[in-house]
């Protein structure tokens, strides 16, 4: 007895270790293979400008996020210098900590029906969730933070769960939407708490308004930290902001419907992967079934109906809301599909063990099942075959190009009109200026009276035409010369540096 009690806690704490070794590994690959996507690259620039004191509250960007991630990922660049893998480290330690804190969803909690082994192997082997983890964007730790207050909630911590959940939104105004299923578990971790303990030792009204008190100061202090960030900074305020970049938040019109839906629908392969995602569409209307008939009632078919509830809520919303359709938007349903995951595997274990007479068996062919079905399209994301999270080849050569354009003096011009958040990360500690133009138009009337005082050049996308910008040169006395062609990993070109000279010459 006593050694089978040994080998059960050994693998209480050896498999979640096992599984964040297995996810730290799996993000890797994407961390050095891809460049940053334009937003990744806007982020770090704001962090840059905090960490070398340039402007530490952002007083002179327009940002239109919470500023947690640019402070902790300032905090990386000062201890690592300017490099990709500092701005992504935050990204990459959330990514492995989401898969702790799922396993951290014990079946032997108050939400005894999640099998939270299970929902962390599906964490784990996430192609979203790998190819997410690596980057700069503010989606992984607002995910981490989400499920942190969801550990804390059902854990009866209720203002460490608020504070969590402030934290999240800290990170991203839109961390709030996982507020109902913070306080649906909440809600449900108490009853469960007074069913199991019969106490009647103090009005459950009193006990339920202090953790409501509590949960509300837990989530009020980060909150109130951000705000007043924001106002010392001045400015437009960044949720105002937000919602102008947005072209202000409207229900979609007609004509988005379908194409919206095909747009969401399109990234949800990429969340466990098409096999387990086709076993999960057949097997989630059993859950069903089996919920609102064998188990009525009960525990287990309550959280089930929160989880698939609110899964179809938030594809709603951002389906009839007419947010931009980009992948890492959705990127928060996914713990909740591991969830649905681990509860569907867990009921599959339950009726296996009876016909086969042994657990133990029941839980190898599980994990084995789900492992079978995700271990491919993880690999595939490992190895950033999968068109979803950061940058997968667009941006590649951009180190290159500035490695030739940081080895130019002071004065030095570089003309954008496509890279302008990219450019501004890259060439942050170069000596050259970067000037915008808005048509080929202004480019050369701005060439033809500085011209001559500097060398001057212009970065082109491969996917951009140079036609109107060499007219417009060459009726200024001016010419592109190329003096630099990058590729991706395909052998395609991405970008030209073009150096403008005089046509004369």
């Amino acid at each position: 007895m006593q050694a089978a009690q040994g080998r059960k806690h050994r693998l209480s704490w050896i498999t979640p270790i096992l599984l964040c070794c297995v996810a730290f590994g799996l993000r890797l690959g994407p961390l050095w293979a891809n460049r940053f996507h334009s937003d990744e690259a806007l982020y770090a620039s704001w962090a840059l400008a905090i960490a070398y004191g340039r402007d530490r509250l952002l007083a002179w960007a327009t940002p239109d996020k919470p500023p947690l991630l640019f402070y902790l990922m300032a905090v990386a660049f000062f201890i690592l210098g300017h490099t990709e893998v500092a701005a992504r480290l935050v990204g990459l330690m959330s990514g492995v900590a989401s898969v702790a804190l799922m396993w951290q969803l014990r079946p032997d909690r108050p939400l005894k029906p999640v099998r939270s082994g299970l929902a962390a192997t599906a964490m784990t082997l996430s192609p979203m969730a790998i190819l997410f983890s690596p980057t700069a964007f503010l989606d992984p730790l607002m995910v981490m933070f989400a499920l942190s207050s969801l550990v804390a909630v059902t854990r009866r911590r209720p203002g460490w769960a608020g504070m969590f959940l402030g934290l999240a939104a800290a990170t991203k105004i839109q961390a709030l939407i996982f507020l109902p299923l913070v306080l649906t578990c909440g809600i449900m971790a108490d009853l469960s708490r007074l069913q199991d303990t019969q106490t009647k030792s103090f009005p459950e009204s009193q006990c339920l308004w202090a953790v409501a008190v509590r949960f509300v100061l837990g989530l009020t202090v980060p909150l109130v930290g951000v705000v007043a960030w924001d106002r010392v900074r001045g400015g437009t305020p960044f949720w105002i902001q937000q919602t102008i970049n947005y072209g202000g938040i409207r229900t979609i019109y007609a004509g988005e419907v379908m194409p919206r839906l095909a747009g969401w629908a399109s990234f949800l392969p990429h969340f466990l992967g098409w096999p387990l995602l086709a076993v999960l569409a057949m097997g989630l209307p059993l859950l069903l079934v089996y919920d609102l008939t064998l188990a009525a009632q009960t525990r287990a078919a309550a959280l089930d109906l929160v989880l698939i509830a609110f899964a179809l809520g938030y594809l709603l919303l951002h389906w009839l809301l007419a947010f931009p359709v980009w992948d890492r938007y959705i990127f928060g349903l996914v713990p909740v599909m591991c969830l649905l995951v681990g509860r569907l595997a867990g009921l599959f274990v339950s009726e296996l063990a009876v016909r086969v007479r042994s657990p133990r068996a029941a839980a190898c062919v599980a994990v084995a099942l789900v492992l079978a079905l995700m271990v491919f399209p993880a690999v595939q994301a490992a190895q950033s075959q999968l068109p979803v999270g950061g940058d997968h080849g667009p941006h590649d050569g951009i180190d290159d190009v500035a490695d030739y354009l940081r080895g130019f003096p002071y004065g030095t011009v570089v003309y954008d009109h496509w890279l302008g958040w990219t450019l501004r990360y890259y060439l942050w500690d170069a000596r050259v200026y970067v000037a915008y133009f808005a048509t080929p138009q202004a480019l050369a009337e701005d060439v033809h009276v500085f011209g001559r005082t500097s060398p001057r050049f212009i970065v082109v996308p491969a996917s951009e035409s140079t036609t109107r910008i060499r007219r417009a040169l060459a009726a200024e006395g001016a010419a592109l010369s190329p003096v630099l062609t990058t590729q991706d990993r395909r052998s395609q070109p991405t970008f030209t540096v073009y150096r403008i000279v005089s046509s004369e010459g």
